[in-house]
C-alpha cells in the first residue's frame, strides 16, 4: 500500500442465499441485516474475544494477504504474443467478404488495446472484439475480428498496445495464393480458441462457504 489506502474487513453471513448479519471493521461490531440476524449479532457483539479477533483480522488477514497478492501482481508485466488468422469463408456462395482475426494472448495485466488498419487507415465500423479473458495461468487473451473485402495489394495491420510494451506491436498481413490453405488451418485454431472462452476457469481470489463469506476491500 502507498500509505493513503484504507483496508476494511467485511465478514458476511448468509442463510438460504440471503445475507442476515455482517461484521464491518469500520464500525467494529456485527450488524443484523434481517430479523434472523439480530440474535446472532447481539450474541457475538457481547463476546469481546470474537470482536477483538475480527478487528485483528484487518492486519492478520486483509493486509497480510494484500501484501502477498500485491507483490505477485502489482508490478507484473507479460508481453502479448500476436498473430493474424484468415477465417474460413462464411458466405454461400463465397464473396470477397472475409473475416480477419487478430489474436493477442499470454499478456498481463488484462488492459489492452487492439486496432485494425487497412492500407494505413484505421478500421472501426466492421471491428468486433471479445473481452479479455483468463487463460488460467494469470495471463489473458483477446480476439479482435475485422470483416472486410480483400483486394489484391491490400495490406492489413493489427496493432497492439499494452503496458508491457515499450512500443506497440504491429503485425502485417497480405492476401496471397495460399489464403485458402491458411483459412483451413485457422478454422481449427479459431475453434480451439473460442472453445477455451467457455471452458477455461481463471484463478479467483475468494473462498466459498455455505454459511459465511469473508471479503476485504
Amino acid at each position: 500500500m502507498n500509505g493513503t489506502q484504507k483496508v476494511r474487513l467485511l465478514e458476511r453471513d448468509f442463510y438460504n442465499q440471503e445475507e442476515f448479519v455482517y461484521f464491518d471493521s469500520d464500525v467494529g461490531y456485527f450488524i443484523p441485516k434481517t430479523e434472523l440476524g439480530r440474535p446472532s449479532a447481539e450474541y457475538w457483539n457481547k463476546d469481546k474475544d470474537i470482536i477483538e479477533q475480527r478487528k485483528a483480522a484487518v492486519q492478520t488477514f486483509c493486509i497480510h494477504n494484500y501484501g502477498i497478492l500485491h507483490s505477485v501482481t502489482a508490478d507484473r508485466r507479460v508481453q502479448p504474443t500476436v498473430q493474424i488468422y484468415l477465417m474460413p469463408e462464411y458466405e454461400d456462395p463465397p464473396t470477397n467478404h472475409h473475416m480477419l482475426m487478430c489474436s493477442a494472448y499470454g499478456f498481463y495485466p488484462s488492459e489492452i488495446e487492439v486496432k485494425w488498419f487497412r492500407n494505413g487507415q484505421e478500421e472501426i465500423s466492421q471491428v468486433e472484439s471479445t473481452e479479455p479473458y483468463q487463460n488460467g495461468d494469470w495471463t489473458f487473451q483477446i480476439m479482435v475480428m475485422l470483416e472486410t473485402e480483400i483486394q489484391k495489394g491490400d495490406l492489413f495491420t493489427c496493432e497492439v498496445q499494452h503496458k508491457s510494451l515499450e512500443a506497440p506491436i504491429r503485425i502485417d498481413w497480405k492476401p496471397h495464393r495460399s489464403d485458402s490453405a491458411t483459412s483451413k488451418v485457422a478454422t481449427g485454431i479459431v475453434g480451439l480458441l473460442l472453445g477455451l472462452v467457455f471452458i477455461i476457469a481463471g484463478p479467483k481470489c475468494y473462498s466459498v462457504d455455505h454459511r459465511r463469506n469473508v471479503s476485504f476491500v
